[in-house]
Parts: C-alpha cells; structure tokens; sequence
C-alpha cells in the first residue's frame, strides 16, 4: 500500500507531461517577428546587436521545445519576439544617428580640407622644415575622394558608409596637419 501511494504523485507527473503539448502559436509568432527583422536591410546594419538577441532566444526555443521543455520554449518564444520587434525599432533610431553622425563628420572634413591645404601652403614658405609636401598633397586629395564617396553614400542613405568615409578623410587630414605642424615647429626651434 505504501508503495502505490508513492507512486500516485508520480503517475499524475506523468500525465501532465504527457498532456503538455508545444506552444506553437507562441514560436511560429517568434518566427514570423525574427523574419521580418532579419529580413530588413535597416535591422541588419543598425540594429545587429538586437537581431542577435532574438537569433539566440529563438535557438534556445527550439532546443528547449525539442527537450519538451514547454514552459521554457513559451518564455523563450516571447523573449525572441520582443528581441526582434526591439530590434526593428531600434534600427529606425539608429539609423538617424547614424545620419546625423554622417553629416556631422562631412561639415568637419569640409572645414578641415582648406585649413590643411592653407597649412600646406603656409608650411612650404619656412625653408628648414622637412615637409614631405608630395606625400602632404596625395593626403589631401585622398581625403578629397573620400568625402565625394562620403557623400555619395549620403545622398543613398548608406550612413554607415558615409561615416567610414568621411571618418577616414578626417583622420588623414588630421594626421596631416600634425605633421605638417610638427615639421614646421621643428625647423623654427632649430633658428
């Protein structure tokens, strides 16, 4: 007798388990929301970090609904729901960041562009400063087409593009100009 009575609890364990059924409704909703994100040139490009998330909830789900863990794959499913559905309104932010960033980098590279070529031009008057003026001047043009490509990629609402363009002729004006700073405060501290 009290052997049955241990195996009651278990037998009623059972039955539950075995009438648990999958919550399908809950995964396919998940997949449909990780399609729509991961189908989205914008969620891709600006909103990766959340396109993984619900990648990697939405795996965790169909492990925990193969192992019929069942409860697991239901919280799993809106976690991977609420992922993607995060990551398609988090692209549209980020993506007019990404815009603003883009534009802000093209004004200061448009600045920047005469300022280096004035102090190019200014420089090559002091004569002891060892300027590397070929080297100075293929500088400023490869910033000149790095920021035609800047904005290009601007004009086609390719942000992120824009932003390594433009960052890469800001660093090149930049380096340039230290150089050409530093040759010329050391040809005027050697007088």
């Amino acid at each position: 007798m009290k052997r049955q009575i241990w195996l009651l609890p278990l037998a009623i364990a059972l039955v539950l388990v075995a009438c648990a059924k999958p919550p399908t409704a809950e995964m396919s909703a998940a997949e449909a929301a990780y399609a729509r994100a991961s189908g989205s040139p914008d969620v891709v490009a600006y909103s990766p970090d959340d396109l993984q998330r619900a990648k990697k909830a939405l795996d965790q789900m169909h492990s925990e609904a193969t192992s019929r863990h069942y409860d697991q794959a239901k919280t799993l499913a809106s976690t991977a729901t609420t992922a993607a559905n995060a990551a398609i309104a988090s692209a549209q932010t980020n993506k007019e960041r990404a815009k603003a960033k883009a534009q802000e980098l093209i004004a200061a590279v448009k600045q920047a562009l005469p300022q280096t070529q004035k102090l190019l031009s200014s420089a090559q008057r002091v004569k002891k400063a060892k300027i590397d003026r070929a080297a100075a001047s293929a500088a400023i043009e490869a910033a000149k087409v790095a920021l035609s490509e800047a904005e290009g990629a601007l004009g086609q609402g390719d942000y992120l593009k824009a932003i390594d363009r433009a960052s890469a002729a800001q660093k090149a004006l930049a380096d340039t100009q230290s150089e050409i700073s530093a040759a010329v405060q050391a040809a005027t501290r050697k007088k």
